[in-house]
């Protein structure tokens, strides 16, 4: 009896010191949520949640995230990989957010926890039963009526989460159409998920809000930063006929039912019942918020036959794309920044002369020893003499090029520029060039932004090196290897402040243009595109406030913009002390950039465009090295300006 007690407070203390499992096993259970409610869309950005929960010893290590793409059949299967450093004392549960692109569904998506080489976890999800081809509309609410999903339109995939699901990085939402989000769930959001809804929306997102009974999260500071709200208090109502006019129906209850009165700077009154907002729309950037004066859960909209009609109506009301997307094609770019390689490597018409001389030399040599005499040993000579030379040239050349950087990068800028209410939003371009096997890491400031690789257009290979985004507290990194003589291009969608403002007036026979620049640089062989015209602008100073005149009178006489015209404006460029990558990039992509404004702009007479290059990358990359690696930057932006017309 005596040994069994003591076997028992051996168990009990070995347990109560956590060496209950062998020394090294872990116990870590792993969960998942994908997409909205287990759903996404093909070949959009989608969050997904990965949960970890300890119940053995602390655990260091990586958690990674393996989408597979591509096709067996065509050759080009390749990964990509999402990572986030794991740090799991024991008895804790941690959640882990990605955001990532899922181009197919053929192939398995792959969750796993590493430490070192060692794989301790793995879990593989088939996608087949995930995905959809629809848009989402999302309801972000803890408690729905069972039947509000199927009164959402059809073309759209309905799907209701917790808000503590909803993505903590802008481009999450990006299959997100509709966004149906009660007052009271900001106040609980994560701040990245405040700031990346915020984000959404300022790039063209679409948010319904509805208010409760409980109005005070109206007031907080979160809401007042995309919605300048005031609140006059709760109205009994018994019926919203304004409602019959706005989606075809109205609103009548059997008993009396409280709506929300409000006044919301700037906003535009789609519905109003005697003097109380019913349905209020106020813009915020490229998107929109629609605030409704009543609880979506509760009768008698909850009840009401109408609801299918006025979420009709509700998407019916979606901004266009007021401003046209001017977007340059990627092959086109990246053969511009493949033609400027910043290795320090000899140009190919330099190479092709060199050749060519040598050849051309050597054969005259050649034919004069062939011909009789004492002559033929004088040549004989020179031709040697003459190979020694361009051996001596050669060699030169290829020591200098050995010296050089053996790790080089070059960037592209494209920045679309509105106002300064919206983001600038950048397609940035990087390509990272070697000449022997390296390993490379870089970030781009401490955003998360979405990430795709590109290959050339004649590329040898079906698939780019390996590379992981790797997240972090501090920002989003990528990582890699590259091959010796080889290069890996990535795009970049970054959103950014606006660095330039201004306006535009028209008065009479004069435009007149006043424009404020923070860019680091001056804005150089600047156009400007008027009334189906372009003419010629000065620099753009950097830091500077300047005024710049259009004689209409002039541009009047001028023959309409056609592709004939393109040579004469690019030999118009002045080159301001440019290099020669810039150079480049405006011959290659001029005449589609020019062509692509004037196809969009050309039945806009309220619109100036400007256009202008910075012979810098605007973006400029962090590398993990202890030497920043020789690289160029160029970046063209287009900034259009709304016309104001005085008489």
């Amino acid at each position: 009896m005596r040994s069994v007690l003591i076997v028992i407070a051996l168990a009990l203390l070995l347990a109560h010191h956590g060496i209950a499992a062998p020394a090294g096993q872990t116990r870590i259970d792993l969960d998942h949520e994908i997409g909205f409610n287990g759903k996404f869309k093909l070949r959009n950005w989608t969050p997904l949640q990965v949960t970890l929960e300890n119940r053995g010893p602390e655990t260091r290590g990586r958690l990674e995230v393996i989408v597979t793409s591509g096709s067996e059949y065509r050759g080009d299967v390749y990964q990509t990989i999402y990572t986030t450093e794991v740090d799991l004392p024991r008895g804790t549960r941690k959640r882990y957010p990605f955001t990532v692109l899922i181009k197919s569904y053929t192939h398995d998506l792959l969750i796993r926890l590493r430490q070192n080489d060692k794989v301790l976890l793995s879990r593989s999800i088939n996608l087949r039963s995930h995905f959809t081809e629809k848009d989402f509309v999302i309801v972000a609410d803890n408690f729905l009526m069972p039947d509000t999903l199927s009164v959402m339109p059809e073309h759209l995939y309905p799907a209701n989460i917790r808000p503590r699901s909803l993505p903590e990085k802008w481009y999450g939402y990006d299959s997100v159409k509709l966004l149906i989000l009660r007052s009271d769930a900001i106040g609980g959001l994560r701040d990245r998920q405040f700031q990346a809804l915020i984000r959404w929306l300022k790039q063209g997102g679409s948010l319904v809000l509805g208010s409760g009974l409980n109005y005070g999260s109206l007031t907080s500071l979160r809401i007042r930063r995309f919605l300048p709200i005031a609140v006059r208090g709760h109205r009994q109502l018994t019926e919203i006929a304004s409602l019959k006019q706005f989606c075809g129906r109205g609103i009548a209850g059997i008993e009396p039912f409280l709506v929300l009165a409000t006044r919301i700077d700037g906003s535009r009154i789609l519905a109003k019942e005697n003097d109380i907002p019913i349905v209020a729309k106020k813009s915020i950037g490229f998107g929109e918020t629609i605030f409704l004066a009543f609880d979506l859960n509760s009768p008698p909209f909850s009840r009401w036959e109408g609801r299918r009609m006025f979420w009709g109506k509700i998407l019916s009301l979606q901004r266009e794309q007021i401003r046209p997307a001017i977007e340059l094609e990627d092959r086109r770019i990246v053969k511009a920044m493949l033609t400027e390689i910043p290795l320090g490597l000899a140009k190919f018409s330099t190479v092709v002369g060199f050749v060519g001389a040598y050849l051309v030399f050597l054969w005259i040599i050649l034919k004069k020893i062939r011909r009789p005499g004492k002559s033929r040993w004088l040549y004989g000579m020179l031709g040697l003499v003459l190979i020694i030379i361009f051996s001596f040239i050669a060699t030169l050349g290829l020591n200098k090029a050995r010296t050089n950087a053996k790790f080089a990068y070059n960037s592209f800028c494209q920045l679309d520029v509105d106002d300064s209410n919206t983001p600038a939003i950048a397609n940035f371009f990087i390509g990272l060039y070697s000449r022997e096997k390296s390993a490379y890491g870089m970030k781009f400031g401490t955003h998360f932004y979405p990430v795709h690789h590109i290959l050339p257009e004649k590329s040898a290979t079906r698939t780019p090196a390996p590379y992981a985004l790797h997240q972090t507290d501090s920002g989003q990194q990528l990582i890699g290897s590259i091959s010796r003589w080889s290069q890996i291009m990535f795009k970049l969608k970054l959103h950014l402040a606006s660095p330039l403002t201004g306006y535009a007036r028209r008065d009479g026979s004069v435009l007149t243009l006043e424009l404020d620049s923070e860019l680091p640089h001056d804005l150089v062989d600047c156009l400007i595109y008027y009334n189906k015209k372009y003419s010629t602008a000065p620099n753009i100073r950097a830091g500077k406030r300047q005024i710049v005149k259009v004689d209409l009178v002039k541009l009047k006489k001028k023959e309409i913009f056609g592709g004939h015209h393109i040579d004469k404006l690019i030999r118009g460029y002045k080159g301001n002390g440019s290099n020669g990558y810039l150079r480049i990039a405006q011959q290659h992509l001029t005449p589609d950039f020019l062509l692509g404004i004037h196809e969009k702009y050309r039945s806009r007479p309220n619109s100036v465009v400007i256009i202008g290059w910075l012979d810098h990358g605007l973006i400029q990359p962090e590398f993990n090295r202890s030497r920043m690696p020789p690289g160029s930057g160029i970046t063209v932006i287009n900034w259009e300006l709304p016309v104001e017309i005085t008489l």
